[in-house]
């Protein structure tokens, strides 16, 4: 997980999304991998599938390639939605805006980012505030820099 935080605030840094790193580490853990040898052995395939990039690269063109896999992964993303609190609108608003804006602006960030704004708003506009915590506000007050300086993806 430390690597994964590392990852997390390094990419942050080169301006690129931070989603991808914990969610394939959750699920190699979740497997079994503990270890870190599924990690090198990982980064030794990544390292090996840079000499095919060329051979990939005119892919890129389709488009409508990709739309099977993220169709894929959206139906795995589904099982998420059984734990949310249909009954609390504080907690199932800030959840359907992630959703819906992951959707619209085809990145997970935006989503996500979108979700961390209106959970403490929601919480405070319900009259809330002592479910809300100060990390939970530091991030709320990031991520609205990030969409009021404009979306960079």
């Amino acid at each position: 997980m430390t690597v994964d935080a590392v990852a997390c605030m390094l990419s942050g840094v080169l301006g690129t999304s931070t989603s991808g790193a914990y969610i394939e580490s959750a699920a190699g853990i979740r497997d079994g991998a503990r270890t870190g040898l599924p990690a090198v052995t990982t980064a030794a395939l990544f390292a090996l599938s840079l000499f095919f990039i060329p051979l990939v690269t005119p892919l890129q063109e389709l488009r409508f390639a990709y739309g099977p896999a993220l169709i894929a992964v959206g139906v795995l993303m589904l099982d998420s939605i059984r734990r949310i609190d249909f009954d609390d609108l504080t907690e199932l608003v800030p959840a359907f805006v992630t959703i819906i804006m992951m959707i619209f602006t085809y990145n997970i960030a935006n989503g996500l980012t979108a979700g961390l704004v209106l959970y403490p708003i929601a919480k405070l506009l319900a009259g809330r505030a002592r479910e809300i915590n100060g990390g939970s506000i530091v991030l709320a007050l990031l991520c609205l820099v990030y969409y009021i300086f404009g979306l960079p993806h």
